[in-house]
């Protein structure tokens, strides 16, 4: 009872990132890089008209030096995000900047002496808020909770080294709004809520987009979605020279499976296969179900040589594996797969599926139990 209760607030708190939204991440990721471009433009055109009409204060020269600051960053983590560069960690390097700019630019007035722009500027908890809201872009909602944590980190610390060095006093020796308990407790609030908001959208963003991806039955990548992000990869190939491999796979006699013993054995058998292959793979490999028993992988960065190696090691680890049947029945799994290899087979992901699909049916008609690469 403990234990499920701990796991469920883990899964809160700490979700796990599911593969199949890493490219969603990574398109969320391009906005938010754009985004900041066009913020710190719009900031910068304010800070620049402060600047002119009061000279005399810090808000416009330190609003300016910041947003160009975030442009000088942004460019080189918007051309990153587009290659596909960086993954989480180029998300929490994002976050840093962001919730650290809007930080930093409270510091320095405070360190200006304009301590009553620093803790009451409308801007500055507005900016706050939309560097935890907008990081459920990345579809990661892990990344948002950190988000959330880093800016009410930041800001409590402000105020603590404000509070400690003198800086919430006017010369008159009058506390500054907004320095004191209360209005700690108000804004960390706001901030917090913020992060439970963009933790919400995450979490329905997240099924509304698995539900149209994903094989309902074994939890897979349906065709669909495979085709798409197969594209994907094959491009990212080109441009890197590294290889890629698909392969085509059928569970063998799988329609005696349905026959002797009814298609929820079918079923099982399926989910028992899928979660086999999964388990076997890496993070960056795709799987998915295409239909039937018929099922597809690819294999990121894996020559043709290595991804035989790994098909004959799934193959024997299945063939050690029974399927206990509703009936009390035993099955073994089989399977027979035909591999092929970008650049050598081919360079589009329809060229090489139907390369594999033609080895696939050739260990068919070989007896079955068989991994083919050459043609």
């Amino acid at each position: 009872m403990i234990a499920r209760l701990a796991r469920q607030v883990r899964r809160i708190l700490w979700p796990e990132q599911v593969p199949e939204l890493a490219d969603a991440g990574h398109a969320g990721e391009i906005v938010i890089a754009k985004g900041r471009l066009f913020v710190a433009a719009l900031l910068a055109l304010p800070g620049i008209i402060t600047w002119i009409r009061m000279p005399t204060t810090l808000q416009g020269p330190v609003g300016v030096a910041l947003a160009l600051v975030a442009t000088g960053v942004g460019f080189p983590i918007l051309r990153r995000a587009q290659r596909g560069e960086g993954g989480t960690g180029l998300g929490l390097s994002s976050i840093l900047l962001d919730v650290s700019l809007v930080t930093l630019y409270q510091l320095l007035l405070l360190l200006g002496g304009d301590a009553e722009s620093a803790l009451n500027s409308r801007i500055t908890f507005t900016l706050y808020a939309l560097a935890i809201t907008v990081s459920a872009l990345r579809y990661d909602g892990r990344l948002v909770r950190i988000a959330g944590l880093i800016a009410v980190a930041e800001y409590l610390g402000l105020i603590a080294w404000a509070n400690a060095t003198g800086h919430v006093f006017d010369p008159q020796g009058l506390r500054i709004l907004g320095s004191g308990l209360r209005s700690q407790m108000e804004y960390s609030i706001i901030l917090l809520t913020a992060t439970a908001l963009a933790a919400v959208i995450v979490d329905r963003a997240q099924v509304l987009r698995l539900s149209g991806i994903r094989d309902p039955l074994t939890m897979l990548a349906n065709r669909g979605y495979f085709h798409e992000r197969a594209h994907e990869e094959l491009v990212r190939s080109a441009r890197s020279g590294r290889p890629s491999a698909i392969v085509m796979i059928d569970i063998d006699y799988f329609k005696a499976v349905n026959d002797a013993h009814g298609h929820a054995a079918g079923d099982q058998v399926l989910r028992k296969f899928a979660t086999v292959l999964r388990s076997t793979m890496r993070a960056s490999d795709l799987v998915s179900r295409l239909g039937g028993e018929e099922f597809a992988v690819l294999l990121t960065e894996t020559s043709l040589d290595n991804a035989c190696i790994k098909l004959e090691s799934i193959r024997e680890t299945l063939r050690e594996t029974s399927v206990t049947l509703p009936s009390g029945a035993t099955v073994q799994i089989t399977f027979s797969a035909g591999i092929a290899a970008w650049p050598d087979d081919g360079t589009g992901i329809l060229k090489l599926l139907q390369v594999a699909d033609d080895r696939l049916l050739a260990g068919k008609r070989a007896g079955r139990d068989v991994v083919v690469s050459v043609g």
